[in-house]
């Protein structure tokens, strides 16, 4: 078997600086890739990977990536004060992605797409935002001639 040079640009490029991002403005949330835990925390998920065009030296791609917020009610997270605190995330990682559309050597185009507010099924009192950000960025090709 030949040895294959590449990198992982999903997560090198996107994922690792979505959390970046949301971990410098929102410190007092965890964030998780396996699931939600604790009264709130953020959990990202890779969504799809898609081709944008061909380039000279490589591929424009598409990256699209979920941010599920999810709080518990209780304490201070009455139903009241729940919502609020969900919007309120909600719009805060919308500003964030806004401010950050353009992270050199990573994306460009990068947008919060929605923002879909849901109830747990079997648990009403956790809330959820399943925020949905899209990305393009540009993944270069090297050619091994070691062959």
């Amino acid at each position: 078997m030949s040895h294959i040079d590449y990198t992982n640009n999903y997560f090198d490029k996107v994922i690792k600086q979505i959390e970046k991002q949301i971990l410098i403005k929102i410190q007092n949330i965890p964030l998780y890739y396996d699931e939600n835990r604790g009264q709130e925390s953020f959990l990202i998920t890779p969504v799809s990977d898609s081709f944008l065009e061909a380039t000279s030296n490589g591929h424009a791609r598409q990256y699209v990536t979920e941010i599920k917020y999810e709080i518990r009610s209780g304490g201070d997270y009455t139903k009241d004060n729940q919502l609020k605190r969900l919007t309120n995330i909600a719009e805060i990682i919308k500003r964030i992605f806004f401010d950050n559309r353009y992270i050199a050597d990573n994306w460009y185009a990068g947008e919060v797409s929605s923002v879909d507010y849901v109830k747990d099924e079997e648990d009403p009192g956790i809330s959820r935002a399943l925020i949905q950000f899209q990305c393009n960025a540009n993944e270069v090709i090297s050619w091994n001639t070691n062959m």
